[in-house]
């Protein structure tokens, strides 16, 4: 079982090393607390990243879809196209060394906040959506900065935490592109 952990363990420093300059930004407001994931031997940590990243990551690709449809803005749509782009590669990356080395519940959608910011932005139209759109990428992208950083210091999979670690430089890129794009609105 050690031998087959370590190796999927390898096999995802593999993949995702090469994902640094990941740009997704994510919702995930750090709720680790020490609950006990049922099955997976992993504490709250891991399951809490797993979580907020995986709702996180859905809320992009759903939030970013509306951005192509409604915006007009050259700067906003692509920033939109690539979001959904990075999101769902993140989704996959982080399945994939969820699934061998945590094992935690990753969920199917969005939380009930995030349900709440889409159905806000699909009432929006013009200006004002473009506006409240680019507030809600800076917005989660500062959160999961904060997730992100926090789980590659203190997360108990070590593998998830190298991951962690790699990411944020891409968050804060897109932090950056967001609020110059945001600027510029």
């Amino acid at each position: 079982m050690k031998k087959s952990t370590c190796l999927a363990g390898a096999l995802a420093l593999g993949l995702i090393l090469p994902a640094a300059g990941l740009g997704a930004s994510l919702i995930a407001a750090s709720t680790a607390n020490a609950q006990q994931n049922v099955g997976s031997g992993q504490t709250g940590g891991s399951v809490a990243f797993v979580r907020d990243t995986g709702n996180a990551g859905r809320f992009e690709v759903q939030s970013g879809r509306l951005a192509l449809e409604r915006s007009q803005h050259v700067g906003v749509r692509g920033y939109a196209g690539q979001t959904v782009k990075d999101a769902d590669e993140m989704i996959n990356r982080v399945k994939f060394i969820n699934n061998a080395n945590v094992g935690a519940a990753m969920p199917d959608g969005v939380n009930a906040d995030q349900q709440a910011q889409l159905v806000q932005l699909a009432n929006l139209s013009g200006p004002d959506f473009d506006r409240e759109y680019m507030r809600s990428q800076i917005e989660v992208g500062e959160l999961l900065k904060k997730t992100f950083t926090d789980y590659g210091a203190n997360g108990e999979s070590p593998t998830m935490r190298v991951y962690a670690a790699k990411a944020i430089t891409g968050y804060e890129a897109q932090i950056l592109q967001a609020r110059a794009i945001a600027g510029s609105l």
